[in-house]
């Protein structure tokens, strides 16, 4: 079925997030953070851009450039020349950013100043009433809230929409509850999709000064609406943050296994891609055998209980035995698959930011994260995009494979003490 228009945008405007995020790496002139904790203190001015990348982070200074910023919890109190491009789980902004203020973040808030416009995607967005916008909003959220003033057009989707702000022009909203609520003032026209009329909720004091329309979605938006296609998206970041945290999880836990897959898929690609297409084979033919074997524990019971008893009960005893086995490695190949599209991800990330920056660190979590989301925006081409996804997974199984036998075989030819050198004894006694 083919996407909805609005769909379409979101995936593009998304993409556009995500290659403005890193095209503005590609500077020269670019301070790099990344530690646990980054706290730019309002003691601090960076001349140039920033690109900061923690657990937490913490922007109260003056930054003379861009912002770049990615964290479990990201707060910008301070002052932004430039535009603030933000990824993370939770971000506040109370500060004041010149340029543009674009966003991908599961809770967004945000009570200071915007020079330009705001572009922000999540799951719960707030516009709190100290916020000021100076140009045009688009925000797209299970549930957002506006209460802030924005001096241009507003285009908002999400699931419910709680609007009692003041914007200057034109609103679109697309939603299933919608509400505009005192003192909400609106000086353009009003247009807002819903499935019905009732879902939009006027207040004595609300003050719209233009016209107010509202359409029912189209015949496509039916099946397939906005706020549906809103959703696939909001699942699609879901579930690269999901991948971004099992990589991390995977570097902490077994960061020797992880560096020498990412060697091997580096030096030995055809290797990995035969080991991969191999452990593929492997994990089919258990699927297979698992499948067959829950069959036959069925027939082991029905035959246990009928004359051929001891018959059913070898095939019962032989069938359990095999759900375990296959089990066993039906799960762990699913891991195995899934890991290697994050090792395929780490080299990626490696190489396109060794381009910037030539003595990079091997293997960062910035790195996997690069990775990922290249892979994220070339996963959602037509077609071609689910041949790569499943290139990328068998590649990098088979290099995971790989790095682990080189590991393991390395840990079993540890050498012996030499005979010329006996082992050290105590220390004798000098005394």
């Amino acid at each position: 079925m083919a996407m909805t228009t609005y769909r379409k945008s979101t995936r593009y405007t998304l993409a556009c997030i995500f290659l403005f995020l890193f095209t503005a790496c590609s500077g020269w002139c670019i301070s790099f953070e990344n530690e646990e904790n980054i706290h730019i203190s309002n003691l601090h001015r960076i001349d140039d851009d920033l690109f900061a990348w923690g657990s937490n982070v913490t922007v109260d200074g003056l930054i003379e450039g861009d912002l770049i910023t990615g964290g479990y919890t990201v707060n910008t109190n301070g002052h932004t020349r430039g535009s603030e491009n933000v990824f993370a789980f939770k971000f506040h902004h109370t500060g004041r950013v010149d340029g543009a203020l674009r966003g991908l973040c599961n809770l967004s808030e945000v009570d200071g100043y915007v020079g330009r416009s705001v572009l922000l995607y999540g799951n719960d967005i707030r516009i709190g009433e100290k916020a000021v916008i100076e140009k045009d909003v688009v925000i797209g959220g299970a549930k957002v809230h506006f209460d802030g003033m924005a001096k241009g057009n507003a285009e908002i989707s999400g699931e419910s929409i709680y609007l009692s702000g003041i914007i200057n022009g034109d609103v679109l909203l697309r939603g299933d509850n919608i509400n505009v609520l005192a003192p909400a003032v609106i000086k353009g026209n009003l247009t807002y999709l819903s499935p019905g009329e009732a879902n939009l909720k006027l207040d004595s004091g609300v003050i719209i000064l233009g016209e107010t329309d509202w359409r029912l979605p189209d015949e496509k938006d039916d099946s397939e609406t906005g706020v549906s296609g809103f959703t696939s998206i909001v699942i699609e970041a879901s579930q690269l943050l999901a991948a971004f945290l099992f990589g991390i999880i995977l570097l902490l836990l077994f960061h020797k296994y992880a560096l020498e897959a990412a060697n091997q898929l580096r030096s030995r690609f055809a290797v990995a891609t035969a080991t991969g297409l191999l452990s593929l084979i492997i994990v089919v033919v258990s699927v297979l055998i698992l499948v067959l074997s829950v069959i036959f524990v069925l027939i082991g019971l029905t035959l246990a209980r009928g004359d051929a008893a001891l018959l059913g009960a070898v095939v019962l005893a032989l069938s359990l035995l095999m759900v375990p086995i296959t089990g066993f490695i039906t799960v762990s190949g699913g891991v195995l698959f899934y890991s290697g599209k994050v090792i395929f991800a780490l080299l990626t990330g490696y190489l396109l930011l060794r381009i910037i920056k030539p003595k990079t660190t091997y293997l960062s979590r910035f790195q996997l994260l690069l990775g990922l989301i290249v892979l994220w925006l070339i996963f959602a081409i037509p077609f071609v995009g689910l041949l790569i996804y499943f290139l990328v997974s068998i590649v990098g199984a088979g290099a995971i494979v790989l790095g682990v036998k080189y590991c393991r075989k390395e840990l079993n030819h540890i050498p012996p003490p030499s005979a010329a050198e006996p082992e050290a004894g105590p220390a004798p006694d000098m005394s």
